[in-house]
Order: C-alpha cells, then sequence, then structure tokens
C-alpha cells in the first residue's frame, strides 16, 4: 500500500536536506504525480537551491524533445574526459572487457564518456585484451570473451556514424536531474563526466 498524503508530508519533512535534495535530483521522475507535490513544496518550503527544483523538472523532459535535445548538446560540447579535446562532440559507449586465468573469468561492462578517438582507442585496448587473455578460463573465458566481443564490435559500429549513442542518450536521462544542478559549473560538470571513466 502506497503512503497517503500526511505520510509522505511527514516523511520528506523529516529528511535531511541533502537526503531530500538527492531524492529530488536523482528519484523525482519516479514518483507518483501527488507525490512529486509534496515534494516540491516541501524544497520550497526550505527554501531550497533553485538549481533542485530545476532538476525535478529536467527529469520530467520526454527524450525526443527539443529541450532533452538541449541537454544532449550540453553534454557533448564538453571537453573530453580523457585528452581534453574540444573539436570532436563528446559521445559514450559501453565497453567490455574479459581476463581469464584457468578457473577465473572477470568480466567488466564499463561506460565510457569521451571523444570519438578516445572511445575508439579504449574499445581496440578492450577488444585486444579479451582477444589475448579472456578465453584462458573454462566455461566463463570463453562465453564471456564472445559477449564482451559482441558488445565491443556494437559499440564500434555506433561510434562511427557520429550521432549521439543509445548508451550516451541513457546516461544523460538517469542523470539528467544532477545535470541540470551542475549545467552552470562547467568545472562540476567536468568531473561529473571524469568521475564515470573512473567507475
Amino acid at each position: 500500500m502506497q503512503p497517503d498524503i500526511e505520510q509522505l508530508k511527514t516523511t520528506y519533512k523529516n529528511l535531511s536536506d541533502d537526503k531530500l535534495s538527492s531524492l529530488a535530483i536523482n528519484e523525482a521522475a519516479s514518483l507518483r504525480p501527488e507525490a512529486l507535490e509534496v515534494l516540491q513544496a516541501e524544497i520550497k518550503s526550505r527554501g531550497l537551491d533553485e538549481d533542485i527544483a530545476n532538476g525535478i523538472s529536467a527529469q520530467l523532459i520526454d527524450t525526443g524533445s527539443l529541450e532533452f535535445d538541449g541537454y544532449v548538446s550540453l553534454i557533448r560540447s564538453q571537453p573530453c574526459p580523457v585528452c581534453a579535446g574540444t573539436l570532436l562532440p563528446l559521445n559514450a559507449a559501453v565497453i567490455g572487457i574479459v581476463k581469464s586465468f584457468i578457473l577465473v573469468t572477470q568480466y567488466k561492462k564499463k561506460v565510457m564518456i569521451a571523444c570519438p578517438n578516445c572511445l575508439q582507442n579504449a574499445n581496440q585496448s578492450a577488444t585486444n585484451t579479451t582477444a589475448l587473455l579472456g578465453w584462458w578460463g573454462l566455461p566463463w573465458g570463453i562465453i564471456r570473451s564472445a559477449q564482451a566481443l559482441t558488445r565491443n564490435v556494437k559499440s564500434a559500429r555506433q561510434l562511427r556514424s557520429g550521432e549521439p549513442t543509445d548508451t550516451l542518450i541513457s546516461f544523460i536521462k538517469t542523470n539528467i536531474g544532477v545535470i541540470e544542478g551542475v549545467r552552470k559549473n562547467k568545472q562540476s560538470l567536468g568531473f561529473m563526466l571524469d568521475s564515470v571513466n573512473k567507475r
């Protein structure tokens, strides 16, 4: 059973400013309309930063809209978190890498945001590592290596098109509230993109 309006008011009132802000920036899109109204009212009553309210609104934007395209353009126009270059628009890819040692197989999928050249270099490096070291574990080394290589080929193909990848669109949609909160601060935006690559 979902909490009623009074329970929501009590819950949100008891949250710290940081927890309330985090809820607003990261999860507003998943809240039902009446919960969203209560959340917005609590933020307003506390006089919290206007960027938090803007972050809520940003999460409700449709991915096909011109407004969402503005966020895509914002991210793509940032300096590359890897090489700091500004000549090519940023993109994103999921890169798979496998290393196997007889009975142990490590399979890592990583989202990376960078310029096309840096993404292609990282993809090629992961592909080479997987081709050399991924097959040596039984049975998972062979299975995971095939999965990683297939993923990397698909990522390379999407990157060659020059269009924003599904991975980039998904990243922006998931993090749009945070992006809205830091969009005026180039340093914070750069830090956010860099932190994705370090996960």
